[in-house]
């Protein structure tokens, strides 16, 4: 109840009046302890006013009689009065003694049997404290006199009411003390929300999970309930600041009857099961993934997705040795909701954990957490994953899973790769014994071109008899150009020609290899210096641009682009055109090897070209490599140490 103006309900009853004459002595206080209204028993009872109390602290109005030799009423009740508030419960409290003051400021003996009750807001919350007493003076005063007889039946039907009160009362804070030690004990949480959604109980689960905070994505279906919907096996991904992720089921449905609750939630927190059987389908995915085809570029960076989203990852990079300069760069990246800035934690991991052949994990607060694997795993990796976490912790077994697990399919799809150079290094040198019996052939051709060009100097010779000499000439030029560019290629590959080497400005040697074709276009607006023969890098780049405008679709430019990157000069050609089928890319650079496209269309050549330039480019110690199938615009990328 409170003090403004009176509510009138839709049966036309003044409701204030109606409590004003209750027949019961009561007093409303608020949670201050501030009166707010009154019955008129009872101010017949305490003999006052109703205008002398209103507004006035509950002690103020009735302090303690400072005549009294063992004051006490003032005590107990105020004990009283805390309980209901704290505790939120009805509050029978035994037959005490509590003198008033009579008008003329003495004051008088009387004996009560309160009884205090809290009246409930909306939300929960206690409004409003009842204060219900009973006059048992004349009872007391009479049983001090030994004069109960008159007294008996009356008191025994109120005692009976009070011990009814107070039983009922032990009851329900049995009830409520057991129900709580019995959710305390689960290991799922369990919280009861208002009307508006806001937990107002919950179990030690509960708080040890969520502590004070009520998360965003817990709303949603939360709402559902508090519209009176059964919300069953609601998958949610927790993520507070601070604290691990969590991957909670949530149940939630209406409850009635309950003053200030409306909906009773449960969260069972599945995180280790989920997350594992999350790890478990990423790494099948990658088995499957590389399984199939050849390993590529395309490949590591599906992987590096899967492992980023298995068990929620911010990030995942891989790490591979560059064959030019010697350090670790980063060949493939994925991120959460394609974020950019790096992990302050990726400065110089990789590395550590290179150096160490052995799986790293490091955190950083503030920046999260970091997890290391040299894949595979031992003194010489072939590369290494690391594995990016906003939080500081992942649990020790899904750190160990995703390096048996991921890391060990990863570290077989490295070895695959590894396998396939290998091969290739083996196919390289059967070709250079090729090119060992080509070197055989040089003298014998010599001879035979010799010959024949003394033949054809005879006058005597018929239409007939010299048109043959004239192809058998040219036939041995022919076959000796094959063998001298054999030579060529054994010779650069096992280092015995020498190269005239020289600090040069790669982009001029372009510019110049440019000059005089039409439909290339270069972008190379500043100097890149290497250490390198001229003569012989001309040779691939004349190569490289040969090629390109041969392939490339007419009407569109052939661009070349010149750059450094990290320690490496870098050459690009690019074409749009008809791309190399996936089936001869590996082999581009095979000694004799000419593509089906080469063959029926009766481009020239003999296959030795790619052979020679890839030959003169690792002799400077640098590479060279085309981009993979797919794209409309093929490109080679030559990359030299720079000076």
């Amino acid at each position: 109840m409170s003090s403004t103006s009176a509510v009138v309900g839709k049966t036309g009853l003044d409701y204030r009046t109606l409590f004003r004459s209750s027949p019961a002595a009561l007093l409303v206080l608020d949670p201050e302890l501030i009166i707010v209204d009154v019955t008129d028993t009872y101010l017949t009872a305490t003999m006052r006013g109703r205008d002398e109390l209103l507004g006035l602290h509950l002690f103020t109005a009735f302090p303690d009689n400072p005549d009294d030799t063992e004051p006490g009423g003032v005590n107990r009740l105020a004990a009283s009065l805390d309980r209901v508030r704290r505790e939120g419960v009805t509050d029978v409290m035994a037959i005490h003694k509590y003198d008033i003051p009579r008008p003329d400021g003495t004051f008088e003996t009387r004996y009560w049997a309160p009884v205090n009750a809290p009246v409930f807001a909306a939300d929960g919350t206690i409004a409003l404290l009842v204060h219900r007493v009973e006059d048992v003076t004349e009872y007391v005063l009479a049983q001090q006199d030994g004069a109960l007889g008159r007294l008996a039946g009356e008191l025994r039907v109120r005692t009976e009411q009070v011990e009814s009160e107070i039983f009922a009362r032990r009851q329900a804070q049995e009830r409520t003390a057991t129900m709580q030690a019995a959710a305390d004990s689960l290991d799922i949480a369990i919280l009861a929300c208002d009307a508006q959604g806001r937990p107002v109980l919950r179990n030690q689960t509960a708080w040890e999970l969520l502590d004070d905070q009520w998360p965003e994505q817990l709303r949603p279906p939360l709402r559902r309930a508090v519209r009176g919907e059964v919300v069953r096996d609601a998958e949610v991904d927790l993520r507070l600041p601070g604290r691990p992720r969590r991957i909670l089921r949530m149940n939630a449905r209406p409850i009635a009857g309950q003053p200030g609750l409306t909906t009773v939630v449960s969260l069972r927190d599945i995180t280790a099961r989920r997350l594992a059987a999350r790890l478990q389908e990423g790494e099948l995915e990658v088995t499957h993934l590389i399984a199939q085809g050849r390993p590529s570029g395309e490949t590591l960076r599906q992987v590096m997705r899967i492992v980023g989203t298995s068990i929620g990852w911010s990030a995942t990079e891989f790490w591979v040795l560059d064959e030019v300069t010697q350090a670790l760069r980063r060949e493939a990246r994925w991120t959460f909701f394609h974020r950019e800035d790096p992990p302050s934690l990726s400065v110089g991991l990789p590395g550590r954990a290179w150096r160490a052949a052995t799986p790293l994990w490091e955190r950083e607060a503030g920046a999260g957490a970091a997890l290391a694997i040299p894949v595979p795993s031992g003194p010489k990796p072939l590369g290494v994953l690391v594995c990016y976490s906003d939080g500081e912790e992942i649990s020790e077994h899904l750190r160990d899973a995703v390096v048996t697990g991921i890391g060990a399919r990863l570290g077989e799809f490295l070895e695959r790769r590894r396998a396939e150079r290998l091969a290739a290094e083996l196919d390289r040198t059967r070709d250079e014994y090729i090119a060992l019996v080509g070197h055989e052939l040089r003298t014998p051709l010599t001879s035979i071109q010799a010959h024949t060009e003394l033949l054809l100097d005879d006058p005597g010779l018929d239409d007939e008899q010299r048109d043959a000499l004239t192809v058998m000439l040219r036939n041995a030029e022919s076959l000796r150009g094959i063998v001298m560019r054999l030579l060529d290629v054994a010779g650069l590959r096992w280092g015995h020609i020498e190269l005239n080497r020289a600090p040069m400005d790669l982009a001029e040697l372009v510019r110049a290899a440019v000059s005089g074709r039409t439909g290339v276009v270069v972008d190379a607006a500043e100097a890149v210096t290497v250490d390198g023969d001229p003569e012989r890098l001309r040779e691939v780049l004349d190569e490289l641009l040969t090629n390109a405008v041969t392939w490339a679709v007419a009407g569109t430019a052939v661009n070349v682009g010149v750059h450094a990157d990290a320690g490496a000069a870098v050459v690009t050609v690019s074409n749009v055109g008809e791309g190399i089928p996936a089936e001869e890319r590996g082999r581009l650079f095979d000694l004799f090897f000419r593509g089906e496209a080469a063959r029926h269309q009766g481009v020239p050549g003999h296959g030795l070209g790619l052979t020679v330039a890839r030959a003169v480019v690792e002799q400077h110690g640098g590479t060279l490599t085309v981009s993979e199938p797919g794209p409309a615009a093929t490109t080679f990328t030559l990359r030299l140490p720079v000076s």
